[in-house]
């Protein structure tokens, strides 16, 4: 029995349809069935140098959420490669912290895709945040809410708001605040009468928090303090100097990515003067290492500065290499990842007093001793390509040399 005219006309229409619908998911057009199944939970392959925060604002989603799905123990500690669970329409009534929210209609021929493309944002981030079941399906004159990033001028940046300042009449930020203030600046200088709200001169702290959006760079967080500070840059503790003293600096580096950040300084005050300023700073110019800084000789605890560097050409003399780092009795790490056109590699390393050097894990130069400045060569075969250096340096006292260069044979 042969099909009649009408069945090859029907296996034909639904064989245009098919290709069709094929045609368009291609396109983008349309979001595979896979997405639109898994819109409770979606799966992400974390990608080399991404942090969950940015995850999280990807799909426009908090950083708690991921992390309770994922059972995540510590939210810095991620790694390339790594499948994490992301719960999409889990109540999707707000925007994510330290974003704005607009109001698209939806007009003829848009979809998801092409409206988050038109705001800089992702189509699982406006589905997420309108409670959207299936991507696909949008209609004319539907009122979605979409992400944007909050813009008002800023140094480096624009800001989503002021800073919100929060007030304890105690030097542990414990229990309720006293009062609750904004500022457009944190730059006090107390002196002995204290913040107000009924709080006197000595033994209060206070926490500062706001969003603001950055440009993609590295940038110095500047902070003058009498007495303790600290200071998180999207939940990461950058700044630690909680005890007394005079008045000081402390000043450290961050490469951020485009977005909103969140920033939070906590803050105490002892006994005699007070004072907060803190402001920050744009570096300028393509940085190749990142180099801490530790006040003792064995790279032991916490850096107390941050700092990116274009060469590793330094001779302090007798002077500190930066602020919060004391001249005498330091260390440092330098890292960086640099391409190589392959081959025979002369490294030449100046050094007063002690320095190592390692390729890729090799440890190519090792003079880890006191002495006045010398140098030292290594001749290393290098494959083509990317290799990471890094170098470790310690100054006992005197004059401090800190000095690495390459050149190919």
């Amino acid at each position: 029995m042969f099909p009649t005219r009408k069945g090859v006309s029907m296996v034909k229409r639904s064989l245009l349809i098919g290709l069709l619908l094929a045609i368009l998911v291609l396109s983008g057009v349309l979001i595979p069935h896979e997405a639109q199944a898994s819109c409770q939970t979606v799966r992400h392959v974390v990608k080399p140098g991404e942090t969950l925060y940015q995850i999280a604002r990807r799909y426009g989603v908090s950083v708690s959420s991921i992390v309770q799905a994922n059972n995540l123990w510590n939210p810095n500690l991620i790694y390339s490669g790594q499948v994490l669970l992301i719960p999409l329409c889990s109540g999707g009534t707000t925007p994510p912290p330290g974003q704005c929210v607009k109001v698209h209609v939806v007009k003829r021929g848009e979809y998801l895709k092409s409206i988050a493309a038109k705001y800089g944002t992702t189509w699982q981030a406006i589905a997420n945040l309108n409670n959207i079941q299936n991507p696909n399906l949008i209609y004319v004159g539907q009122r979605l809410k979409i992400p944007v990033k909050c813009s008002s001028p800023g140094g480096g940046g624009s800001g989503s708001g002021p800073w919100k300042g929060q007030f304890w009449a105690n030097r542990l930020l414990s229990g309720n605040p006293k009062f609750t203030k904004q500022y457009q600046k944190i730059d006090f200088n107390w002196g002995k009468k204290g913040p107000g709200g009924g709080i006197g001169g000595t033994d209060f702290s206070a926490r500062f928090t706001r969003s603001r959006y950055f440009d993609a760079g590295i940038y110095r967080f500047n902070v003058i303090v009498d007495d303790g500070v600290r200071l998180w840059v999207d939940g990461v503790l950058i700044i630690d100097q909680w005890h007394d003293s005079a008045p000081r600096q402390y000043v450290t580096d961050k490469q951020l990515s485009a977005g909103n950040h969140t920033l939070q300084i906590d803050y105490y005050q002892h006994k005699g003067g007070a004072q907060l300023k803190f402001w920050i700073d744009r570096v300028n110019g393509q940085a190749a290492w990142k180099g801490v800084y530790f006040n003792n000789m064995q790279l032991r605890g916490n850096p107390v500065t941050t700092r990116y560097y274009k060469t590793i050409d330094f001779d302090w003399g007798k002077k500190s290499p930066a602020e919060g780092v004391t001249a005498d009795y330091f260390s440092a790490r330098y890292t960086g990842e640099f391409q190589f056109s392959g081959g025979r590699y002369r490294f030449i390393a100046t050094m007063d007093d002690g320095m190592r050097v390692w390729i890729d894990g090799n440890l190519i130069i090792d003079s880890w001793r006191s002495g006045s400045a010398r140098t030292l060569t290594a001749d290393v075969d290098v494959g083509q390509g990317k290799h990471t250096i890094k170098i470790e340096f310690f100054e006992e006292k005197g004059d401090a040399v800190c000095k690495l260069r390459w050149t190919q044979k």
